[in-house]
This record gives structure tokens, C-alpha cells and sequence, in this order.
């Protein structure tokens, strides 16, 4: 059976605005834009996790088509350690209008969450953050604020255990944190209970500037079967170089939360993999940019977690690792 002229022309338009709503659906996002996405990325301070963080970022971005300085602009705002500018930048990057503030940290977030409620947020953090008052849930963050969690406490016990392994005299951990930040606070009264359940003892080293750190670290007087544990700390974590000389200095080894870590000194790290929660942070910016919003963009947890083992550091100060236990390292820094 033949169809009229009038049909036909009915049909072929059908078809061709079927074919048409049906290629602009597999549009990127980055191809979509009519002027070039706008991204912050807010740090307190580079270091090995902001800078596979960064990485991992562009990575991803790049890999779901967006290509800097065309369609996408990345603008890196590192304050070096100055907290007092925190707040002033966050309100800056608001005043540029930018279309995204990716941060990395807890008080990088805390500062862009006080700056704006509308301008997207995508966090690289290395706790809870329902519990950091970040979201209100993971599956429904609730307002302009998502992104990817390492939840490291969840990690404590396991840095304990697997210090406590490679170092088979090991007693006592010094434990460094800032009683200024509450998140460290909560995290050093982890590590306290949990060391206390594998059997260590801890010393409490609470400091509030980095003055006290590095007099801290100065004062330290090693005996048999002490180390230095790590909990997420901002502050610590901006001294990590001075903390890894001083170790060698005085034979400590040193076990850090973050894979990265043991790359740049501690003897071993285990933790998230910064690299891949960057990348994870780039797929969540994209939805943000494909018109999804924060507030019901499930934030999500880290997806990779590595040991890595700094046996130049063992060997260093004299930790002798059994091949065997060596084994268990995703990687191992000859």
C-alpha cells in the first residue's frame, strides 16, 4: 500500500525530528557550552594529595571531552598555607561568577561553603562529610555541595595494623594533630582508641600552629618501638616534608593516610588514591555542567585504595622489611 505525498513528507519530518532529539542527547556537556566552563580549584596548600588530586581531575575532565582553554578554563587558587586568606578568596571566586569551586580539604570547603549557597561545590575530602556538616546525607546531598570522600577513619585500625606489621618491635605512636580543627581532633581520639586495641600506646603531641609542630618534632626523644601515625590534618599535612627529614634524622618510621605519601618521604602510606578521587570529582563536575544539581548528585566514596612502601626510607633508618610482608605493597619505592 502507497502512501500520499502528504504522508510521506509527515513520516520523513517525524523521522528527521526523532534523529535530531536523539543525536542531541549524546552531546557532551563540553561540546554543549557556548563559552568556556568555568572551574576554581581551591587548596590550602599543594602537596602530594592536592596535587594528584589536580591531576587526576584534569584527567578526567579531559577523557569526558573538555579541553582547557576551549571549553573548559581551570583556575588553581593554592594559598600556600595562609588560612587567614581563605575566606577572601573563596569571596572572590564568587564575584568572578565562576561555574564551579572544586576544593580539596576541609577548611577550603568549610570557606566555599560560607561564601555561597549557589554556585556549585564539588569537595575532595578525606572524611565523613555528613559528619563535617558537608551534606546532609550521601545519597541527597541537599544543597550545593557534593563530591568524594576517602572516609579515613574507616582506615585507622588498618594504617595501625599494617605499621604494626612492618614494624614488629613497634610500642608507642606519636600522633601530631591540631587542636584548633575539630576534625583532627575527633581523628587523633580515634587512633588513641584503636591503637589502644591493638595494643600501642600513644603520645599525644596536640599543637595549634606550626611553630609548635616543628618544636614538637625538635623535643622528640625516641625510644624503642616508636613511630610517627598520621591522622588527616591539614596542618600536619602542610609540614609532611619537615615531618619526613625529621624522621630520617631520628630513625622514626612514619606511616601517613593517603596513598601518595610514602612518594614524598613517609616510610609507608596507605589510604585513598587521590589520582582516582580526582577523576571521580571530574565525572560529578560534568553531570553539575549537563544541568544535574548538587542536591540530589549523591556524593560519593573513594574508589581505590593502595599501600605504597618507601623502602629507601626503611632502609634509611634501619627498618628491615620481610620480603614476605613487602609483597602486600601495591607499590614499592626502590
Amino acid at each position: 500500500m502507497g502512501y500520499s505525498p502528504r504522508m510521506t513528507h509527515k513520516i520523513r519530518a517525524s523521522l528527521l525530528a526523532a534523529v535530531i532529539l536523539l543525536c542531541g542527547a549524546k552531546v557532551p556537556a563540553a561540546e554543549k557550552a557556548t563559552r568556556p566552563w568555568k572551574v576554581a580549584i581551591l587548596i590550602g596548600q599543594s602537596g602530594p594529595s592536592e596535587d594528584q588530586t589536580v591531576k587526576g581531575f584534569r584527567e578526567g575532565l579531559q577523557k569526558l571531552g573538555y579541553i582547557e582553554r576551549k571549553n573548559v578554563i581551570i583556575e588553581i587558587n593554592d594559598l600556600k598555607g595562609d588560612r587567614a586568606a581563605l575566606k577572601s578568596t573563596a569571596a572572590d571566586l564568587v564575584k568572578k561568577k565562576v561555574d564551579l569551586i572544586f576544593t580539596s580539604g576541609t577548611r577550603t570547603t568549610q570557606a566555599a561553603m560560607e561564601a555561597t549557597r549557589e554556585i556549585p561545590i564539588v569537595f575532595r575530602h578525606p572524611a565523613d562529610p555528613v559528619a563535617m556538616g558537608f551534606v546532609k546525607s550521601m545519597k541527597q546531598p541537599g544543597g550545593n555541595v557534593t563530591g568524594v570522600a576517602a572516609f579515613s577513619s574507616d582506615t585507622t585500625e588498618k594504617r595501625l595494623e599494617i605499621l604494626k606489621e612492618f614494624v614488629p618491635n613497634l610500642r608507642r605512636v606519636h600522633v601530631f594533630y591540631d587542636s584548633n580543627n575539630p576534625f583532627a581532633k575527633e581523628n587523633f581520639a580515634l587512633a588513641k582508641k584503636l591503637a589502644a586495641k591493638v595494643g600501642l600506646d600513644v603520645a599525644d603531641h596536640s599543637i595549634k600552629t606550626t611553630d609548635e609542630l616543628k618544636a614538637g618534632l625538635n623535643a622528640l626523644q625516641k625510644q624503642e618501638g616508636d613511630a610517627i601515625f598520621e591522622v588527616s590534618d591539614d596542618l600536619v599535612e602542610s609540614q609532611a616534608e619537615l615531618i619526613f627529614d625529621m624522621a630520617r634524622q631520628k630513625a622514626l618510621p612514619t606511616i601517613f593516610e593517603g596513598a601518595d605519601w610514602a612518594v614524598k618521604g613517609a616510610m609507608l602510606s596507605y589510604g585513598a588514591n587521590y589520582q582516582q578521587m580526582g577523576r571521580q570529582a571530574a565525572a560529578l563536575a560534568d553531570k553539575i555542567f549537563r544541568g544535574q544539581h548538587p542536591k540530589s548528585l549523591p556524593a560519593e566514596r573513594a574508589a581505590k585504595y593502595d599501600l605504597l612502601v618507601n623502602l629507601r626510607m626503611a632502609n634509611a633508618i634501619g627498618v628491615a622489611i620481610a620480603p614476605d610482608t613487602l609483597k602486600k605493597a601495591d607499590k614499592v619505592i626502590r
